[in-house]
């Protein structure tokens, strides 16, 4: 037999295969998209701005150690003054946010957003820029 009878038959079958596979196909396809999508986005920098901060285990002696402040999501910034919730200035209790800026000029060294406010202290591409408490509880 001829050799593009072979070549032919190598067609039909590879096109019965896609044809049979194609929604298992379709869906690799979509599911490697969206992988590459979300692997794509954990290597954009934070955000500058102001984050909350909560406390890892608020019943330990101190918890306003570092490595017990758990940095969160960004906020807007708090507010100037405010004797009843957590403010920029004038308040004494724990810190309740912290405004964080982040170093992105080496494209190839970039910044992750911390974990505590420790991690942020020791990070070189994060510098903390201000913070703010709430107010001094009452006993």
């Amino acid at each position: 037999m001829p050799l593009s009878f072979y070549i032919m038959k190598f067609i039909q079958k590879t096109v019965k295969v896609v044809k049979d596979q194609f929604f298992t196909l379709a869906l690799a396809a979509t599911f490697i998209g969206f992988s590459a999508f979300k692997f794509a986005e954990r290597f954009d920098a934070p955000e500058d701005g102001w984050y909350e901060v909560t406390h890892i285990n608020p019943s330990l002696p101190d918890p306003d150690i570092p490595s017990n402040q758990q940095i969160g999501n960004l906020i807007s910034a708090p507010p100037s003054s405010d004797t009843t919730a957590c403010a920029q200035n004038d308040n004494d209790g724990y810190m309740c946010a912290v405004e964080l800026s982040f170093d992105t000029s080496d494209p190839n060294n970039q910044p992750e957003k911390p974990a505590t406010v420790q991690e942020a202290q020791s990070d070189a591409l994060v510098t903390l820029d201000g913070e703010a408490r709430q107010p001094e509880e009452e006993n």
